[in-house]
C-alpha cells in the first residue's frame, strides 16, 4: 500500500515528507524533484513571496544512487526568508483561521495558519514526483491546463498575464479552474467493491484536499445532469475514464474548481476573537491566483493515488517486477477492448 505523510509549518525550519510502499530499482534524480518543485513556486499569478523561496532539500532515506531501494523515502525541504508572524487574534475570512481557533481553543490565528498553509503542497509536490516518474516509466503521461482564470475562458499566456494585472491593480484575487488529463492508464485499477475503493472517490480525497479547492469533476461531470442517457449513451468519453469505480482504458479527465484567494491586499473585514471588534485583515502576499499553481499540485496529487492503484493491482516490490506485468496487462486488455 503506498501511503505519505507531511509535517510542518510555513514559518517552520522545514517540511517534512515520508513516502511508504514505493517500489524499488526507479531511477530519479535530484534535478527531476527540483524541477517539479519550481513548476509549483513559478507558476503564474504567485506572489513576490516565492522569489525568496528555493525550495532547496535533503533526502534522508530510500535512494541510493538515484535509485529508490524500497524503503521509505524521506525529505526535508528548507522555509527561507520567512519570519515567524507575530500573534493575531483577527481570524481572515476564508481562510482556516475562525474554524481552527475554534476547534484547539485558541486565540492566535497565526497556529492555525502556520499548518493550513499552502506552504504544505510543496511537500506534496515533492512526494508526488517519486509517482510522476513511475508513471513516465510505464509511458502513462499526466498533463494539467488552466481552463479558465476567473471569469475568462480561452486563455493563452498574453490574456492570463493581463487578466492577472488587472485583478492585483484592483488589489483582487482570482479563482478559476484547471483540468487534468491522464492517458494510458492500464484498464482495472480501483474497485467497485467497496466505496472507499472507488478510484473516482479517491482521486476526489486527493484534488479536493488540495488548499482552496471547492469542486471536483469527472468526464461529463455537472453537466450529465442535464444530458439524456440516450444522448450520454453516444458519447463514452463522457464518463471520464471511470466506470463503476475503475479504469476503462480510456483517458482519465478530471476538473477542480480553485476559489480566489482570500487574502486581500486591500484587507477584508473581520471580527477580533478577543474584543469582537470589527477590523481589516489584509494581506501583503497573498498570491493573485492559485489556480496554475494548484493545477501542478493537481498533477502530483493524482499522480500519488494512481501509483497507489497501479501498486495494489501489479504488485509493489520493484520496478523490474511491476512493468512486465503492466505490459502483459495491456496486451491481453487490449485485445478486448480495440474491438468494442
Amino acid at each position: 500500500m503506498l501511503r505519505y505523510l507531511t509535517a510542518g509549518e510555513s514559518h517552520g525550519k522545514y517540511l517534512s515528507g515520508i513516502l511508504e510502499g514505493f517500489p524499488a530499482g526507479i531511477k530519479i534524480t535530484r534535478d527531476y524533484i527540483a524541477a517539479q518543485l519550481r513548476r509549483r513556486r513559478q507558476a503564474p499569478g504567485r506572489s513576490a513571496r516565492q522569489a525568496r523561496e528555493t525550495d532547496s532539500f535533503e533526502i534522508i532515506s530510500g535512494l541510493r544512487g538515484n535509485i529508490t531501494t524500497g524503503a521509505p523515502i524521506s525529505l526535508l525541504i528548507a522555509n527561507k526568508g520567512r519570519e515567524i508572524p507575530a500573534p493575531s487574534s483577527l481570524p481572515r475570512p476564508g481562510h482556516a483561521d475562525l474554524p481552527g481557533m475554534l476547534k484547539y481553543g485558541v486565540t492566535n490565528a497565526s497556529l492555525i495558519r502556520e499548518r493550513a498553509s499552502a506552504r504544505e503542497t510543496a511537500m506534496r509536490t515533492a512526494l508526488g514526483s517519486f509517482a510522476l516518474r513511475l508513471h513516465e516509466l510505464l509511458d502513462i503521461t499526466i498533463n494539467s491546463r488552466v481552463i479558465s482564470l476567473g471569469a475568462l475562458t480561452g486563455l493563452n499566456a498574453g490574456t492570463a498575464a493581463a487578466e492577472l494585472l488587472r485583478a492585483r491593480s484592483y488589489g483582487d484575487t482570482l479563482g478559476g479552474v484547471f483540468e487534468l488529463t491522464v492517458e494510458n492508464l492500464p484498464a482495472g485499477l480501483g474497485s467497485c467493491a467497496q466505496w472507499d475503493q472507488r478510484l473516482g472517490a479517491r482521486l476526489s480525497a486527493a484534488l479536493m484536499g488540495i488548499n482552496g479547492i471547492k469542486g471536483f469533476e469527472l468526464g461529463g461531470g455537472f453537466g450529465l445532469a442535464a444530458t439524456g442517457g440516450i444522448q450520454a449513451s453516444k458519447d463514452p468519453g463522457l464518463s471520464g475514464g471511470l466506470d463503476g469505480g475503475m479504469t476503462n482504458g480510456r483517458a482519465l479527465k478530471l476538473r477542480c474548481a480553485v476559489k480566489p484567494v482570500p487574502g486581500l491586499p486591500g484587507g477584508a473585514l473581520a471580527t477580533d476573537i478577543r474584543s469582537f471588534r470589527k477590523k481589516l485583515s489584509v494581506s501583503k502576499t497573498s498570491d493573485t491566483t492559485a489556480v496554475f499553481a494548484a493545477a501542478v499540485v493537481g498533477e502530483h496529487a493524482a499522480a500519488l493515488v494512481l501509483a497507489g492503484a497501479l501498486l495494489e493491482k501489479f504488485g509493489s516490490d520493484s520496478f523490474k517486477e511491476l512493468r512486465p506485468r503492466v505490459e502483459e496487462w495491456r496486451k491481453k486488455t487490449k485485445r478486448i477492448l480495440s474491438r468494442i
